[in-house]
């Protein structure tokens, strides 16, 4: 629902108004893999659609990843993942997205990164910097 609700200018005063000029954030839609999607799609229809639609801004610090849902607007604070506690990151990058998989505390988090578009137009380039800065941190 963020892509509705939200614009480019948003989401990017939100970021710096909470980590200053950065370059390490990415806009995320919830990644459902196909037999999780499969089965919510078969618990209830209108639930798939709106928890499949759910938007991200997520955010990687050497403190752990920042994520905050932007659904209806923008308001409201960032949930730290403490990078102590996650236990395993790894991507699976596409030719116009990426899959971010992320084992926190045992529950396994994916997010789609799309690489077009209005809202994810510096995707690519903060991907691929977030990438080449090992993520800011030590992941085993």
């Amino acid at each position: 629902m963020g892509l509705f609700f939200n614009d480019k200018n948003n989401i990017d005063n939100k970021v710096l108004e909470n980590f200053g000029k950065n370059d390490a954030y990415l806009v995320a839609i919830k990644h459902n893999g196909p037999i999780k999607g499969l089965v919510k799609l078969l618990a209830s229809t209108s639930y798939n659609v709106f928890d499949s639609n759910r938007t991200f801004i997520i955010n990687f610090t050497s403190k752990g990843i920042y994520e905050k849902e932007i659904s209806n607007s923008t308001k409201g604070d960032f949930s730290l993942l403490p990078a102590n506690e996650i236990e395993s990151l790894n991507f699976d990058t596409r030719d116009n997205k990426a899959i971010i998989n992320i084992v926190h505390l045992g529950k396994k988090l994916s997010y789609e990164i799309p690489f077009n578009g209005k809202i994810f137009s510096n995707n690519k380039i903060n991907f691929e910097n977030i990438k080449s800065n090992d993520w800011y941190m030590i992941i085993d």
